[in-house]
Parts: C-alpha cells; structure tokens; sequence
C-alpha cells in the first residue's frame, strides 16, 4: 500500500506531471487500475470533490490527493483517467478516448459514457503525465443500492491502435 500511495503521488506531482510509471527505475507492474502498453500508459483514480481535485491538480505544488475507496451517499465523486506517451498524428495531435462504464453491485450498468475525448489536442511529450480531458462525474443517491461498485475504463489510443481497460472498486456504505 506505501508503495501504491509513493506511486500515485509521483504520478501527481504537478502540471506537467513526469510521468514515469516506473517504481525503483523499473517500470511499474500493471495492476487493475494502472497500465502501459508499447508507451501509453493510464491510470484510473477515483476522488471525492471532482472540482477541488482539478483545483489540487492545476497548482504548482505536489497535490493533495485522496482517493475515494468508500463512499456516501450524495458525495461528488469523479473518476479521471491519467495518461502518459500517447502517438501523435502528424500534425503532432492526439487521438486518444475513454469509454467508462460503472456497475452496481449486482453486475447491472449504474452508469456509460463511451467515446469520451480522453485527450484530442497537442500530444504531450511522453515524460508528460496528462490529466485526461474526459472525467465521469457522478452522485450516489438515496435509490442506489450499498455495496461494492466497479468503474471499468477503456482506454483508447486510436493514433497508435492501443487500447487496455482500466478497473478500480469502491464501496457505497
């Protein structure tokens, strides 16, 4: 879990962030909700305050962030996606998209969004982590049932034609 948290928050240190998905100069072993393929990497957060958390993210300063793992009712909630090493077009653009999916506990859809512009501008350089341009806001609410949630993202890199899906879990008490 130390490292996970060492991880996550050089991966947020800062705009621009440098992304490195490594751990101990090597690169880091996929896990549910972190991954690289062939130099496009993402990793799937889930926070509270979805705005304050952009707030945290557009600062100089390393920011301060808290991963929702529980969570109430009528909390915002926001899922982003964190990106690094996606090809650009000639015209140095990428083309990049999400599709997020989140499941109640019984497995039905509780929410889907899909072709999400995860990020259709310059390309950052691949050092560069990037806070994804598409993020799934959302409330739980009084009718929604407690108990363990998933968010799936997938993530698209249609310049290079890489796509890898994303997972993280959180629980409604």
């Amino acid at each position: 879990m130390r490292i996970f948290k060492c991880l996550l928050l050089t991966l947020l240190v800062s705009i621009p962030a440098v992304a490195q998905f490594k751990e101990n100069s090597q690169r880091a072993a996929d896990t549910a909700d972190q991954k690289a393929v062939k130099g496009f990497g993402g990793h799937l957060i889930l926070v509270e305050n979805p705005r304050a958390f952009i707030q945290e993210w557009m600062k100089p300063e390393t920011p301060n962030i808290n991963p929702a793992n529980e969570v109430t009712r009528e909390m915002s909630l926001g899922a982003f996606v964190l990106f690094a090493g996606c090809r650009p077009d000639k015209h140095g653009i990428c083309n990049a998209e999400v599709d997020y999916t989140i499941y109640k506990p019984d497995g039905s859809i509780f929410v889907e969004r899909e072709h999400q512009p995860l990020w259709k501008d310059r390309a950052p350089p691949p050092p560069i982590i990037q806070l994804s341009s598409a993020i799934l806001m959302f409330q739980m609410r009084d009718v929604d049932p407690s108990g363990e949630y998933e968010i799936k993202a997938k993530v698209s890199d249609l310049n290079a034609d890489i796509s890898f899906q994303l997972e993280r879990k959180f629980t409604l008490k």
